[in-house]
């Protein structure tokens, strides 16, 4: 099993991935649940840098893309 890398901007960009994969709420739902671990780890191992770099700049899109894939998602539903 290959090592993962846990560097901010490889776990984001993993992340990312997730989001552009979910067909599915239900999979919305998980990669929410994923987007709040990643912020909570944050918070905990660099709660200095987190205010002030990491929640603008890493956290915000990441939430504004999975409300975007949400909304498109409930879109498809809808027709």
């Amino acid at each position: 099993m290959e090592k993962r890398s846990t560097q901010y901007g490889d776990v984001a960009k993993w992340t990312d991935k997730i989001i552009d994969s979910c067909e599915t709420l239900q999979q919305t739902f998980t990669a929410g649940k994923l987007i709040r671990n990643f912020r909570n780890q944050l918070i905990k191992n660099t709660p200095d840098k987190y205010w002030r770099d990491y929640q603008y700049d890493v956290i915000w899109p990441l939430e504004s893309k999975l409300n975007i894939k949400r909304d498109n998602l409930i879109k498809e539903l809808e027709e």
